[in-house]
């Protein structure tokens, strides 16, 4: 057949019922083979805006980063036989269809997507992706300079590449005193096949002639195994790497890896500790024989429990337990809660979601909140701002009737994407106070930033939950044990288990992404490049920033964003916990530029 890779596995000659030679060929067979599917699409999307051109078409160097593909039944997956739409997809009215290609040139030639299918999800390479009635999330798509990005939805056609294999046998009489010329050609094609070529992998076993070692190692390729070639090494020549230097560079080495195991897993005190009361109790055995008869029991069940509850203790987690924030003093946590008249119009009043009225005051109030906190450098910073009643009663009415839900990464990033527009021109009282305290103390950028953060990281930690405070309610170590020691700490029912940029500074109570997109709001604010970086796998989110600072990172199309811990008091940028270091588990939820 075409196309068709054949593999020759084995030849065995035997001798047939008739006392003729025969000889049984083994051949493995791969035939390639497409397998069509379609579906919807889901994904993100970044590119550089190309000035002329309208619509989807004015991104150039066009890049889909992250993608979900959705098909509904078996009947969505069929072989070497391709899609066509709209005819093979159901449900969909024909006359309701724009008739739009996303340009192919726009398209990688292969497109890494996640797939789900009856209920299983796993990562394919999907080849020749096409794209259509691509529509793009107009909430989520933001403009920044020449750049471009955000979600989109479309349905998609495609095909994997793969080979399907059959093993065939093929019986040939020998001929020419027991070979025959397809023998002869494939014995050649074997023989090929079983040079062997080092794997520098050995057996174990050698061959020694005098002064001279052969070493037997395994083929690269194939199960064989080859002989070296005879190398000088005399009998009673002391192993390469032996004397002084090998000696103390191996006793560096040991302790450099005790060092090492003691720092990453302190647990192992006890232990080498142990030992080490194991061999002076043996020195001193006949002085101390009685003593740890009677002692012995009780110091060995004193260790293993020490020993459990350490590691226990230390046991890494998902979910990141932050370092507790500074004591706020009463007039920090008391704020000042003033009657100042309004009266409401109808379009403050109204969702934009919905356009429903959500207040009916005719009076309001302010709250206003003192603060005072300290950089890195110990330079001391305070201020006061105000919060309208109106603007967090909003707030919370907008998160609580937003038609979402948080069940994927991507419905999460519109959340926190929807939560911050809708707050963002609702802070000018925060801005202010910050407006001001760079102007007195002619902050430069990083300074400016570190003022900002440091904000945030001074006041204190508290979670906030999609369900109640109850730690039965929940069985995760950290949610419960932290709820089981910092009682008040914590706001409960909260929808989507976080407080908007409004609610966070009227009642100061937010853990990790409810800091996070505060921050993003008011750096965003003042023009810098920051992102929310979310980790599903570390349970965790921290902010990234484009400055000029040393420490971990994350690359983003050739730029640095420096990770920066806002739920930890002092937790300088780019220095990062060890337990949520791995970057290959971050992802961009938001970028601001």
């Amino acid at each position: 057949m075409e196309n068709t890779i054949e593999n020759i596995l084995n030849i065995e000659s035997f001798v047939g019922e008739d006392g003729k030679n025969y000889v049984k060929i083994t051949i493995e067979i791969l035939t390639p083979r497409k397998t069509y599917l379609k579906g919807t699409i889901s994904g993100k999307y970044r590119g550089t805006r190309l000035v002329g051109y309208s619509s989807y078409e004015d991104l150039f160097d066009f890049e889909i980063y992250e993608a979900e593909v959705n098909c509904k039944s078996k009947d969505d997956v069929r072989k070497n036989n391709s899609f066509e739409f709209p005819n093979d997809f159901k449900g969909i009215n024909v006359d309701s269809i724009s008739g739009n290609v996303f340009p192919k040139d726009k398209l990688p030639s292969t497109l890494p997507v996640q797939m789900f299918s009856d209920g299983e999800r796993f990562g394919i390479n999907l080849l020749e992706p096409k794209l259509y009635e691509f529509e793009i999330i107009r909430k989520l798509h933001q403009t920044e300079g020449d750049e471009v990005f955000g979600s989109f939805n479309a349905y998609v056609t495609g095909y994997v590449f793969d080979y399907e294999s059959e093993i065939v046998e093929e019986i040939k009489e020998q001929l020419n005193n027991g070979r025959d010329e397809d023998e002869d050609e494939n014995n050649d094609l074997i023989t090929d096949n079983k040079v062997c070529e080092s794997s520098k992998v050995t057996t174990g076993r050698t061959n020694r002639k005098g002064d001279y070692i052969s070493t037997e190692y395994r083929c690269k390729h194939h199960d064989d195994t080859i002989w070296s070639d005879y190398i000088y090494k005399p009998i009673n020549s002391p192993p390469i790497g032996d004397g002084c230097f090998s000696s103390i560079f191996s006793v560096l080495l040991v302790i450099i890896g005790l060092f090492l195991l003691i720092k990453f897993f302190p647990g192992l005190l006890y232990l080498i500790g142990f030992f080490i009361l194991i061999a002076l109790i043996s020195f001193l055995g006949p002085v101390l024989r009685w003593i740890f008869r009677i002692l012995g029991p009780l110091l060995l069940i004193t260790f293993i429990g020490s020993l459990i509850y350490n590691f226990s203790n230390s046991a890494g987690g998902r979910n990141f337990s932050p370092i507790p924030s500074s004591t706020d003093v009463p007039r920090e946590t008391i704020p000042i809660v003033e009657p100042l008249p309004v009266i409401d119009n109808d379009t403050d009043n109204l969702n934009p979601t919905d356009s429903t009225l959500v207040v009916q005051e005719t009076n309001d109030s302010i709250i206003t909140r003192y603060r005072q906190w300290k950089d890195y450098r110990g330079k001391v910073y305070e201020g006061t701002y105000q919060i309208k009643l109106s603007d967090y009663r909003k707030a919370s009415f907008f998160k609580n009737n937003l038609g979402l839900n948080d069940q994927n990464i991507r419905s999460y990033d519109q959340i926190i994407h929807n939560l911050k527009e809708y707050d963002k021109s609702k802070l000018n009282s925060l801005y202010i106070m910050f407006d001001s305290i760079q102007k007195s103390n002619q902050l430069n950028t990083r300074q400016f930033a570190e003022m900002v953060v440091t904000f945030v990281q001074d006041i204190r930690y508290a979670l906030v939950l999609s369900n109640g405070c109850d730690p039965s309610l929940y069985n995760d170590r950290f949610t419960r044990t932290y709820l089981l020691n910092n009682e008040g700490f914590c706001d409960g029912n909260q929808r989507f288990g976080i407080n908007t940029p409004v609610e966070f500074m009227t009642n100061l109570k937010g853990d990790c992404d409810t800091r996070t997109l505060l921050l993003y709001t008011i750096l965003s604010h003042y023009n810098y490049d920051v992102a929310v970086m979310s980790s599903e796998f570390y349970g965790h989110s921290i902010l990234g920033i484009n400055l000029p600072y040393n420490g971990l990172s994350y690359n983003y199309k050739n730029q640095k964003y420096i990770l920066w811990e806002t739920t930890a008091l002092g937790a300088k940028p780019g220095i990062i916990s060890n337990d949520i270091s791995n970057t290959n588990y971050w992802r961009i939820s938001l970028k601001s530029k």
